[in-house]
């Protein structure tokens, strides 16, 4: 009678050497997002204590995101376009999928890999978990029905301090994310993307048991306005909810394991690819291109218009390569499987 192997541990963390990219690495990322000469003079990248400083820390990590989020998608093509289907969060696997194959990744993908970047640089990053709200969803019925609900834990984000203050900083919530750092602050509030806005409340969340709630049962709530209007009267969705509480890389394995192998899962069950995109003279994010299935849209400000249809699975394949920069390989465009391509 054969034995079943000893089951394994989940990932470890490296305490005595937690994983961090070598200079050289960190130029080849800066290349690839093509951050602009006057980012790359940034005192911080020749002395890291002044990585913890609004003075210099925080405006380039303002750079660093903004270049980051135009030029490495938010995408899923690994659960579609590929023979094994599986997601790592490795971080020197991940430097391999983005840097130098030139991809991207969800949340967790994103996140892990930008917030070891931020850890090479000098930054402070702890990682934390959140819950999107199921005003995210691409189901009409549960955008209506449970618009202020939230899933489980299954978001990733990253929180960055400097000085006396956090900042969060998710590069991993594609065209609905906040797209530049802000303070962990209850009440605040900006423009995003003109005339979007964002906002962070401390509050309880819709499926709360608490008559009373306390800070034990309030979670940081991200909010989003896309058409503020100028009587006040602004109608905010529910974009996710987080917790300050620090995440570990065996936590992100468990939940990347749901959203990336359950077919209930969006990740799983469509094709989706976004990039924003920037006005460089103002050094703000104006909209993005994005694929979901088989239509390309783009969206400056509040305006969206559809750019291109895929029709067949090669059309796809090349609007990947024109419009997002991704050059599938022979075998990942053979990977796709049969129910989800393209006719």
């Amino acid at each position: 009678m054969s034995c079943l192997p000893d089951p394994t541990v989940l990932t470890q963390l490296q305490v005595e050497n937690p994983p961090r990219y070598t200079q050289a690495q960190l130029q080849d990322y800066l290349k690839v997002i093509k951050l602009p000469q006057k980012f790359l003079d940034s005192p911080v990248l020749k002395d890291s204590s002044l990585a913890h400083t609004k003075e210099h820390g925080l405006p380039l990590l303002k750079a660093i995101t903004r270049y980051h989020t135009c030029n490495i998608p938010f995408e899923n093509l690994e659960l579609h376009y590929s023979a094994h289907k599986t997601i790592t969060l490795d971080p020197y696997e991940l430097f391999e999928k983005i840097v130098t194959r030139r991809r991207g990744g969800r949340c967790m993908e994103n996140n892990t890999f930008l917030g070891t970047v931020l850890r090479s640089f000098g930054y402070e990053v702890r990682d934390c978990g959140g819950r999107v709200a199921r005003a995210m969803s691409p189901y009409p019925d549960v955008r209506k029905n449970q618009a202020y609900t939230y899933d489980g834990w299954n978001h990733m984000l990253n929180l960055a301090h400097f000085e006396d203050e956090w900042y969060i900083v998710d590069v991993g919530m594609g065209s609905m994310g906040p797209n530049l750092p802000f303070p962990l602050r209850h009440g605040f509030e900006t423009t995003s993307i003109a005339p979007r806005k964002i906002r962070l409340q401390r509050r309880a969340i819709a499926e709360s048991h608490a008559s009373n709630p306390t800070k034990g049962t309030e979670l940081w709530c991200y909010d989003v306005c896309l058409k503020p209007t100028e009587d006040g009267t602004d109608v905010w969705t529910p974009t996710y909810a987080f917790t300050e509480t620090e995440f570990l890389p065996q936590d992100y394995e468990v939940m990347s394991w749901f959203t990336s192998t359950n077919p209930r899962s969006f990740f799983t069950r469509y094709v989706t690819c976004t990039k924003m995109i920037q006005d460089e003279e103002k050094e703000e994010i104006i909209g993005n291109l994005t694929l979901f299935k088989d239509t390309i849209r783009e969206t400056i400000g509040n305006q969206r218009k559809v750019i291109r249809e895929c029709k067949t699975e090669e059309e796809r394949i090349q609007a990947l390569a024109e419009v997002f920069d991704v050059n599938l390989t022979e075998e990942e465009k053979n990977g796709i499987p049969e129910e989800r391509r393209l006719a």
